[in-house]
C-alpha cells in the first residue's frame, strides 16, 4: 500500500510539474529608450569691412573705412577677443601716428596683454560692437621718416564657450573684474 501511495504520489507530483512548466505568466517588457547628445559649437567669424582697394599714395591726414567685428556663429553662447597687431616697414612707431581702434572702444572692449577682449557674452547670431571703425594716418606726427614706409594691420579673433568657467581655466581672465586670474602662491 506504501508503494501504491507513492505511485499515486509521484504521478500526482509529476502531473503538478508538467502543468506548472506550461503555465503562461502575465510579462511585459519596455519600449527601448535611446538618449542623444549632441555638443554645440563654438565657431565665429571675424567681420573686416574694408573699402575694397589698397590704401597707395597715403597722405599724412588720410583716413580709410575700415570695420572690424566678430560674429557668433555658433551654437553656444561665447566670450570673443581680438589681437591687433599694426606696424610699419620698416620699423617706426605706430603709437600716436596712426589710429584705427574705435572712440570709446574701453566702453566694450578692454586691452590685456596683447588682446582685446569683447566684455559681454555674445550669443548665437549676434556679434560684438565695433573695435576699428577706420584708419586714420595722423598729419604732423607722421613726418619724412614714414615715406614710402608700409602700414600693415592683422587682426586675429577667438572665442570660447561662455559656460563653467572656460575663460577662466583657458584664457586665466576674470570676467567679473576682466583682469587676468593671478595664481595664488
Amino acid at each position: 500500500m506504501r508503494k501504491k501511495i507513492a505511485i499515486i504520489m509521484t504521478t500526482i507530483l509529476v502531473g503538478l510539474l508538467a502543468i506548472g512548466g506550461t503555465m503562461a505568466w502575465f510579462t511585459a517588457e519596455s519600449k527601448e529608450v535611446t538618449n542623444t547628445f549632441k555638443a554645440g559649437t563654438v565657431d565665429i567669424k571675424l567681420v573686416d569691412i574694408f573699402n575694397g582697394r589698397r590704401a597707395q599714395n597715403v597722405n599724412p591726414g588720410d583716413c580709410y573705412y575700415k570695420k572690424v567685428y566678430v560674429k557668433n556663429t555658433g551654437t553656444k553662447n561665447a566670450y570673443i577677443r581680438v589681437k591687433l597687431n599694426a606696424e610699419f616697414n620698416p620699423e617706426l612707431p605706430v603709437e600716436g601716428v596712426v589710429t584705427y581702434l574705435v572712440d570709446g572702444w574701453e566702453t566694450d572692449w578692454v586691452k590685456i596683454g596683447d588682446w582685446y577682449y569683447y566684455k559681454h557674452i555674445v550669443t548665437t547670431r549676434d556679434k560684438t560692437n565695433y573695435l576699428i571703425d577706420g584708419v586714420c594716418f595722423e598729419g604732423k606726427e607722421m613726418g619724412n621718416e614714414y615715406q614710402g614706409a608700409t602700414f600693415t594691420i592683422t587682426v586675429k579673433a577667438e572665442a570660447i564657450q561662455a559656460s563653467h568657467d572656460a575663460i577662466k581655466e583657458e584664457w586665466g581672465i576674470d570676467p567679473e573684474k576682466w583682469e587676468p586670474i593671478v595664481a595664488e602662491s
